[in-house]
């Protein structure tokens, strides 16, 4: 279970030595109570700024095509789709489920395009391609002749936390990360130059060790030996 916003705080405060808040008044603190609130969202927002691709923040979401209508806004949490998952469902078994395939705009343009504009009404089909437009939105083609549905995966950013009871998206593991990148910002806000090295440092290691663990492909090795056929003896009849 992921920790909650309070819970976060209140060991902020605990290593600052401050008074901890109690759930009824978490809304109305006020100084240092509102500060550490303020810190923890800071950190778990640099956290998810560092990579696009935390697992944490993977999400599955359906887009209900319009027949006629080919480009789509993505999620308003939205951060970078992952285009190898869009993915068009069964409608009423007049299509077969499968994989869009992934286009360029350019490609749509160039060779996509033309054919939607000429052919008209009489020209929509089930969707085979799908493309990222140039103001971040996703497209189809060619336009659907149905209300067909579009599965695909996206990275979300989540929302700051607001409420007591609100749940951090990173995991309880990397608690400590959240943490040290609150004291960091606390260290900030205090005019601490030095303690607020010390917690700059341990954050970056710890997001650094994050993205190492959860984000960074995993290091290959091909070897460079070269294969040789083994030699086949032979006789001469010269006696060599």
């Amino acid at each position: 279970m992921s920790t909650t916003f309070l819970n976060l705080t209140n060991e902020v405060l605990r290593r600052l030595n401050e008074v901890q808040i109690d759930t009824n008044d978490f809304s109305t603190v006020r100084n240092v109570q509102a500060l550490a609130k303020d810190a923890v969202n800071s950190s778990i927002r640099e956290v998810l700024q560092d990579a696009q691709e935390w697992y944490f923040t993977l999400q599955t979401t359906t887009q209900t095509l319009v027949a006629g209508t080919g480009v789509y806004a993505f999620p308003a949490d939205y951060s970078k789709a992952d285009w190898d998952t869009f993915y068009i469902r069964e409608l009423n078994d007049t299509n077969t489920p499968q994989r869009l395939v992934l286009i360029t705009y350019d490609e749509y343009i160039k060779y996509h395009r033309p054919k939607e504009d000429q052919s008209g009404s009489g020209g929509y089909a089930v969707p085979v391609y799908v493309y990222m437009t140039l103001d971040q939105k996703f497209g189809v083609s060619p336009l659907p002749d149905a209300a067909y549905v579009v599965e695909y995966r996206y990275w979300k950013f989540p929302a700051d936390l607001v409420l007591a009871t609100d749940t951090c998206v990173i995991p309880d593991m990397f608690k400590h990360v959240i943490i040290d990148g609150a004291m960091m910002y606390m260290m900030q806000f205090r005019s601490n130059d030095q303690s607020y090295a010390f917690y700059r440092d341990k954050f970056d290691k710890g997001v650094k060790m994050m993205r190492r663990l959860l984000v960074d492909p995993p290091l290959r090795m091909d070897t460079t030996v070269i294969s040789r056929p083994a030699r086949v003896g032979f006789y001469s009849t010269d006696g060599f």
